[in-house]
């Protein structure tokens, strides 16, 4: 069992653990009103924060594997004293608990429990079962399993006393897909798109060589940990590792970690982002913005705190504002940034021991300096904003842990949290109105197992109403190297509107090498379509900077358009790239390659892991994915 599956596991036993207090799931609901009264129609940033686009200019596009050779980097190197998968693991938390635990287990649990429900079982004998369970059944030390009830019970145990559903509903909302049931009623629900008809469908000139471009810096997922150490055991037996009370793992001779990080269960020390920020600025002078898109505290979730999240925040923000003190910086918040982790309450949710405002608080002063004072209500209210970037040219940040499925409180009502769907389309209604294109960020991408099924329905559809407004997307979350294609229909044959780029992770955590991602936008003329014209991922080799008296050597892995022979950046030309994937096994390999950024330790890929990415780039909705690979199963056979 990985570490991601016992994380879950524990969690998912203090759910059932919670099940059993007298506090049975009620209909105390009814005494809140989930009403939003917030006037999402608030007025737009229209004063341009960014100069005119004029250090950078499209050059022609040459040849990386012709024009450049990368030293020190061994698609084949090995080694022989570090543990090695044996298969592929799902990316994400989610991931695993919907492909670890049967839907039918989970029904079967929350269900004997239910019927064995007692009166007068206090939190302290709670805890004493939960945490009994969890080192009997050697999920994990007493602890973590002690400290995973003490950070999640507080929150979990008042969402039971006010949740209205069954144990079939809530494993569904949990599970998704992978629950044959059908879908909970009573979570949902469609926000109203305007009935102005959709504007016709053109297709714009690729801009030419020598107009400006916006040269464009995503960082994502840093996961700083405060107490990582130089020769800590990297193979523990926690979740997280490299630290110094990380316990071996049994039969197992100890792995040191290295100053520059671990390809095992580790997170990013300090000296990896000092030398990834000093390195961009040194190497990339010429960045106009950067887009942040989350994940700043480390994976140490049964013992993290709102104070040791809120100093990793302000630690990892001091370091970015040092290495870039003049650069235009436009951040999202990810679902590691609460405590409990991915705990994001809704706007009804006003008792202070179990709201979220504490965090938009901190967030909002800390991207003061950044964002016009104009955001700051927005960011308050729900962790997004929109800003105009250059005359014609908006981004818009969304709080993307409003449809994390593992965000307990939305099982009591996940109906558009925060009305932030229905703020995003007056933005995006304004922004089509006064002929705005538009860049979208966040942190979850909506295609993850990770987002609720009906916020992810009425985002794409959200995408496909504003196709010719929304240029990218751009999120985080996966760690992967990545993207996700939009379509028409529900069909994955019909035509590509839009594509996010998922960025790949600054933190190595787990089997990947460090990486950041560069664009380039096209920029200030006449004829300027807002479009991402290319991106190249920057990464370097930790075996290697980990050698004694070494440091990172970082190098430009890819660039999109020679690496995979696309003609543009265009949402077909990504479709077009999944569908040669299919047949190509050399080509599928390459962009696995990249997936995990040259890692030696990437798993072995079969055909079923194959399948699985493949899908996972044509799902930019969550949990359709029997409709939308079908054609992709057929062609695998499975």
């Amino acid at each position: 069992m990985n570490a991601f599956t016992r994380t879950i596991v524990i969690t998912g036993l203090l759910l059932l653990c919670c099940l059993l207090t007298e506090q049975v799931p009620i209909n105390g609901s009814s005494l809140l009103s989930f009403e939003d009264e917030w006037n999402y129609k608030v007025p737009t940033n229209e004063v341009p924060l960014l100069n005119e686009s004029q250090r950078n200019l499209l050059l022609p596009f040459y040849s990386f594997v012709n024009d450049l050779k990368v030293e020190g980097i061994g698609e084949n190197a090995t080694n022989s004293t570090r543990h090695f998968p044996t298969s592929r693991d799902a990316k994400l938390a989610g991931d695993i608990i919907r492909t670890k635990v049967p839907c039918n287990v989970c029904n079967l649990g929350v269900g004997l429990l239910y019927a064995e429900v007692k009166s007068g079982v206090s939190m302290e004998e709670i805890k004493a079962k939960f945490v009994s369970i969890c080192v009997s059944f050697k999920i994990e030390s007493f602890s973590v399993c002690s400290g995973i009830f003490d950070t999640y019970g507080p929150e979990v145990v008042p969402v039971m006393e006010l949740m209205t559903i069954g144990p079939p509903e809530v494993c569904k909302l949990i599970f998704g897909e992978i629950c044959k049931s059908s879908d909970v009623a009573s979570h949902e629900w469609t926000v109203d798109l305007p009935t102005i008809p959709k504007p016709n469908r053109t297709e714009s000139t690729l801009p030419k060589v020598g107009m400006p471009v916006f040269k464009v810096l995503q960082i994502s997922d840093t996961h700083y940990d405060l107490d990582y150490v130089e020769g800590a055991v990297t193979n523990c037996e926690e979740p997280l590792c490299c630290r110094t009370y990380s316990t071996l793992r049994s039969g197992e001779e100890p792995l040191p970690a290295g100053r520059w990080g671990s390809y095992e269960k580790c997170d990013a020390p300090k000296a990896l982002l000092e030398n990834m920020l000093q390195n961009i600025a040194f190497q990339h002078p010429d960045i106009d913005y950067i887009l942040w898109t989350g994940d700043l505290p480390p994976h140490d979730i049964w013992n993290q705190t709102k104070q040791k999240n809120l100093k990793v925040i302000e630690d990892t923000i001091a370091m970015v504002v040092k290495a870039f003190p003049n650069t235009p910086i436009f951040p999202a918040v990810g679902n590691h940034e609460s405590s409990p982790a991915g705990n994001f309450a809704p706007h009804w949710m006003t008792d202070p021991d179990h709201s979220v405002s504490w965090l938009y608080q901190k967030i909002g002063a800390s991207w003061s300096g950044w964002l016009p004072k104009n955001t700051e209500e927005t960011i308050h209210h729900g962790a997004f904003y929109s800003v105009l970037l250059r005359p014609g040219f908006r981004l818009i940040s969304v709080n993307t842990n409003y449809c994390h499925s593992l965000s307990w409180w939305l099982l009591v009502n996940s109906t558009d949290p925060a009305s932030e769907l229905k703020w995003l389309i007056a933005e995006l209604q304004k922004a089509e109105s006064n002929s705005e294109k538009v860049h979208i960020i966040g942190h979850i991408a909506p295609g993850s197992s990770d987002c609720m099924k009906t916020w992810s329905s009425n985002f794409y559809n959200i995408v496909n109403r504003y196709e010719h407004t929304i240029k990218a997307l751009f999120y985080g979350h996966s760690h992967a190297d990545e993207f996700e294609v939009f379509y028409e229909a529900t069909d994955f044959s019909s035509r590509a509107t839009a594509v996010a780029y998922l960025a790949p992770s600054v933190t190595s955590f787990t089997n990947y090498n460090p990486a950041f991602r560069i664009y380039y936008v096209d920029g200030d003329h006449e004829n300027t379509t807002r479009e991402v014209l290319e991106h190249e991922t920057w990464t370097f080799d930790l075996d290697t900077a980990n050698l004694p008296g070494n440091e990172p050597n970082w190098f430009k892995s890819y660039s999109a358009t020679d690496e995979f022979q696309l003609n543009s950046l265009r949402p077909n030309e990504w479709n077009n790239l999944i569908e040669r994937m299919i047949q190509d096994d050399e080509l599928f390999h390459r962009f696995y390659r990249n997936y995990y950024r040259h890692s030696p330790t990437a798993p072995p890929c079969d055909s079923k892991c194959k399948l699985q990415i493949l899908c996972d780039l044509k799902s930019a909705k969550s949990h359709t994915k029997h409709q939308l690979c079908h054609e992709l199963e057929t062609a695998f056979q499975m």
